[in-house]
Order: structure tokens, then sequence, then C-alpha cells
């Protein structure tokens, strides 16, 4: 940006406009006479302090994107397992032929409610071996794998 000064008829003082933010955020204009044209002005070395901001919270699921996530993913009869379940559309029961499920809740306050959190536990008698842990979500299916180990 240019500001431009006439002192006279005949001669004409140019200025380079210097534009500043704040910490704050309050926009500072200001111009600078100069006897001739400036040249370009060249980029300082010195890098402006930037923050950025980190979402704290997922995005919902794009369209057609659903999920069921078992943490841990194997372990022995009783271990506890975390449940992480997103579906946009309605959600069935979690099933499994190995897992105690235990009810899913989202957030209290409402936030997010197609993304579900819940615990199950492995069954006492749970033998070694994969097993599927599955819902309906909609008109389709999010399932995962669970390993039960021996002790």
């Amino acid at each position: 940006m240019r500001c431009w000064h006439a002192t006279s008829a005949m001669s004409v003082r140019s200025g380079i406009a210097v534009v500043s933010i704040a910490g704050l955020g309050v926009l500072a204009v200001g111009c600078a006479t100069a006897t001739e044209p400036s040249e370009p002005s060249v980029p300082s070395s010195r890098a402006a302090p930037s923050s950025t901001t980190e979402a704290t919270t997922l995005p919902a699921p794009a369209p057609g994107e659903r999920w069921l996530r078992l943490s841990p993913e194997q372990g022995t009869p009783g271990t506890k397992v975390s449940l992480d379940v997103a579906c946009l559309d309605a959600l069935g029961t979690v099933h499994s032929p190995v897992l105690d499920v235990g009810p899913l809740a989202g957030n209290p306050d409402g936030h997010q409610p197609w993304h579900q959190f819940g615990t199950a536990t492995v069954h006492s008698d749970g033998a070694p071996g994969r097993y599927t842990v599955s819902a309906t979500c909609g008109t389709g299916q999010v399932s995962a794998t669970f390993t039960v180990i021996p002790r």
C-alpha cells in the first residue's frame, strides 16, 4: 500500500504505509513521507509470533464414516475393555460372544451425541481366540476384533 502526499503542484512525495497488528488485535496504519519513491520493502527476517488453536473435540464423522474401537484390543478373562463408538445414524446394541458389554453413554452435556463410550469385561470363561464385536449403525454395521489371550 502506498500513501501519496502533494506538497506543491510540481512535487509529489510518497511514503509507504506501515501496518502493524498489536498483540491485542488493534490495527494501526500510518504513512511515512520520503523525498523519492521508495524501493519495495524486503521482508524482515524476524518471524511474527503466531498462535494456533487445536480442536479439543473430535469433528463429526463424515457421512458414511463410523467406527467401533476397543482398548485394549486383547486381554485375558476378566480384562476391562473401553469402547469408543461413532455413528451418525441410529446405533444398535453392541454384541460380542466374549465380552459383557455395559451401557454406552455420550457426553453428559449432550455434545457430540453421535460419539458414545462404554466399558466391557472379558467373560471369565472366555476361551483364547479372536472374536468379532459389532453393532448396527443405521443400515450398516460397525465392528472390531477382540483377542482373548491365555492367562
